[in-house]
Parts: structure tokens; C-alpha cells; sequence
């Protein structure tokens, strides 16, 4: 097994922050929330693509934490001694890990599961703080790293390319693109998998699975993004929209003890997740970018126990019969549904739409509804035309102007 070290800007300016050491005291304190285990020289903790049983805290010995590249080489993360603990953001919420986890030599690990985790960030607020930045730190380098989420395999030109980097870059999950125009694994690939042009792009999923051009739910549920639904449980509170109308109720209804679920057909942030800058929102004097507001909403909400349910699509909301109390039904489209006691529907605005033939075919491929630096990757050196006047078409336009030609 080759092992490379793990580069990231992150990790190089922010390394005390990314991976502390925590105190004798600080492990005294976090002891209530978790139960210690023992493992053997080589024993896997946690992997890559399955779920992770939580956050473990090191007591005695080492833990090496490694990541994927795509091409077969592990990249080493961290090296865990006493003090030291695992996870990032995901962790809060019970996903797929996005690392491997091995013993290196024997190591007593204190295991904190994800309903504990959230107990501890609450309680023990100092404390928590400093794990949670951590946590949010380490998600970050992973994104910039790649590792963890899935492999697309495809031209970066291409408009389904486009699609679903977005779906991933909007949704915070870390992914690596190979351009079979010049990387040789990539072409061995699409030889392999994809012997038709409409197969393309190819996924390759953490869990050794492929996918051939995949709708966003799709990918997701390989990913593991769709794991929060239960057709059984009866939430207290569903939002539907997980912008930051619908965001802001998760928050304040899961901080009140409320089991809470989050429902949005495409991406966590909205509209203002889309924004390259957000100039006008309280507590920020420096202004912050869309993506980067919501993913702070975003992870508070989880911090507080709301799970996501993200990409799915409200198609319809049965009321039963309240004079006998039944609980509402909000009907998913794929034919899923979920219960719930109480439904807050934060769908937002729609895009308007100019009245242009065949406007809905070019969507995706050279009109879009946003300006991400995806976007602009795509229409680095062309010149490009804004439709509107408002707040959002001139954010677009002061962004796209470091890109395009005019």
C-alpha cells in the first residue's frame, strides 16, 4: 500500500485547529458522553463509503487516518495519539465515512456515537466549540483533497459534468473529476464502463459501485445523502425547503428538543446559497459568501439533532383527519413518504423564466440560474449575457467579470 502525505491549504494554516490535542481534564469531561473500546494492531475503526459509528476520542495509542486519491494511493490525513480525536462534520449526523480509521498498534479509544456528539457540543459549550471547528475544519480539507466522495469521470466541458459538480459543490461533499483526455486510469475506465457517448459522465461511488450519467437523486442515494428517510417515524416538525427561511426553522425547532426533518429537491442554501457574496446580512461586516452562510446554518441545524433529507421532492401533503389527531403526511416524489405532526413549508421564489423557445433544453448547457465558480469555470474566456436588473444579476456580473472575455 503506497501511503503519500495529505496536502491541503487548510490543514497547512490551520493545522492546530484542524486536529487539537485535548487536555487530561478535557477527556475527564468528555468520558460521560462516550465508552471506551479496545482495538487491535490493524483493526479497522472506520471506512470510507460505510457508516461511522461516531467520534472517537484516543486514550492510549495511535490512530492513522488516511484518505483516497482515485488512483489507488492512500494519502495520509492524521496520526491520532493520546488526546487526539477522529470525525468531521458528518459525524454529527451518523454519514458514511469519508476516511479510513486503522489501529496502529493497539489503541484504547474513548466512542462517542452521533446523539452523544450533538449532547456534547450543547453541554459542554467550550469545549464543543473547539471540537466543532475542528470538525468543520476537516470537511473543508477533505473537499479540497477530494477524498472520501465519489470519482467523475468525464469531460469538465460537459453540461451533465457541470450538473452534477454543482449538486456536490452546493450540497459540501468532496469529489475528485478525472478528464480522460488526459489521464490514462480515466480512458482505461470509460473503456470499460461506458462504451456508449451517452453514458457519460461516469460516478465511481466510495462503495465500488458505478453509475452512467446519474440524476442527482441517484448519486445521492449512492453516496449515502438519502439515508435519513424512515417512512415509520413520526417527526415533530418537517420543513420543507432548505433555504434559510426553511434552515432558521430547523434551528430554532431542533434547539427547542424537537425531532426535526429537512426536505429540499436540490441543495441546502437556496437562492442565497447560489450568491457569490452576501453583503447585507446581519452579524457579518465584511460580507460572506451564499455558500458559506448556509453551510453555517446548515451544520448549527444538525448540531442540534434536525436531519436532512437532500435531494427529495414534496409532490403533495395529506392531512388525514385532524379531529383524530393523525399526523400529516408529506408524500416524496419516487413514491416515499414521511410523517410528521407539524409542516412548515419554506419553498421560496422560483426563477423567472424568459419566454424564449427551447430555453428549457439549453438549461444546464450555456443558460444557468446562478453564478458559482463553476459556472464561471465554464465560461472562462466567452462573453457572456445577464438577463435582469436586480440585486442578484449585478452580484453575477461584478463575479463574472474576473472570467469571461466581455
Amino acid at each position: 500500500m503506497t501511503v503519500e502525505p495529505y496536502r491541503s491549504p487548510t490543514l497547512q494554516a490551520r493545522r492546530a485547529q484542524m486536529f487539537p490535542v485535548l487536555a487530561d481534564e478535557d477527556i475527564a469531561r468528555l468520558r460521560r458522553f462516550g465508552a471506551a473500546r479496545r482495538y487491535a494492531d490493524g483493526e479497522c475503526l472506520f471506512e470510507t463509503g460505510k457508516t461511522s459509528p461516531g467520534m472517537f476520542v484516543v486514550l492510549s495509542g495511535v490512530l492513522r487516518i488516511t484518505g483516497r486519491d482515485g488512483h489507488g494511493h492512500d494519502l495520509l490525513i492524521a496520526e491520532l495519539s493520546a488526546g487526539g480525536f477522529s470525525g468531521e462534520i458528518g459525524q454529527l449526523s451518523g454519514r458514511r465515512a469519508l476516511a479510513d480509521g486503522v489501529a496502529a498498534g493497539a489503541v484504547e479509544a474513548l466512542l462517542v456515537v452521533p446523539e452523544q456528539l450533538r449532547a456534547l457540543l450543547v453541554a459542554e459549550a467550550d469545549l464543543g466549540e473547539e471540537i466543532m471547528r475542528a470538525l468543520i475544519l476537516r470537511r473543508v480539507g477533505l473537499i479540497e483533497m477530494g477524498a472520501g466522495g465519489p470519482v467523475l469521470i468525464g469531460a469538465p466541458s460537459s453540461p451533465d459534468m457541470a450538473r452534477l459538480r454543482s449538486f456536490l459543490t452546493r450540497n459540501g461533499i468532496p469529489h475528485l473529476v478525472f478528464d480522460p483526455a488526459n489521464d490514462p486510469d480515466a480512458h482505461g475506465f470509460i473503456e470499460r464502463y461506458a462504451p456508449r457517448p451517452e453514458d457519460m459522465p461516469l460516478v465511481a461511488c466510495p462503495d465500488g459501485s458505478v453509475l452512467r450519467n446519474p440524476a442527482e437523486n441517484e448519486l445521492a442515494r449512492c453516496i449515502g445523502m438519502l439515508d435519513a428517510a424512515d417512512a415509520e417515524r413520526v417527526h415533530d416538525v418537517a420543513v420543507v425547503g432548505a433555504g434559510p427561511a426553511g434552515l432558521a426553522t430547523a434551528v430554532y425547532a431542533a434547539s427547542e428538543g424537537l425531532s426535526v426533518l429537512v426536505i429540499d429537491a436540490r441543495a441546502f442554501g437556496g437562492q442565497a446559497g447560489a450568491s457569490a457574496r452576501i453583503e447585507n446580512y446581519l452579524g457579518f461586516p465584511t460580507g460572506i459568501s451564499g455558500q458559506a452562510l448556509a453551510g453555517r446554518a446548515y451544520t448549527q441545524a444538525q448540531k442540534f439533532g434536525a436531519r436532512m433529507l437532500i435531494p427529495a421532492e414534496a409532490v403533495r401533503l395529506d392531512c388525514g383527519r385532524p379531529e383524530e389527531r393523525d399526523p400529516l403526511a408529506l408524500e416524496l416524489a419516487g413514491a416515499r413518504s414521511v410523517r410528521s405532526r407539524t409542516v412548515v413549508v419554506a419553498t421560496g421564489a422560483r426563477y423567472r423564466r424568459p419566454d424564449c423557445a427551447d430555453l428549457k433544453a439549453l438549461e444546464g448547457r450555456g443558460v444557468w440560474y446562478w453564478a458559482s465558480p463553476i459556472e464561471a469555470k465554464t465560461c472562462a474566456g466567452q462573453e457572456v449575457a445577464l438577463v435582469g436588473g436586480g440585486n442578484s444579476a449585478g452580484q453575477a456580473a461584478v463575479f463574472l467579470a474576473g472570467h469571461v472575455a466581455k
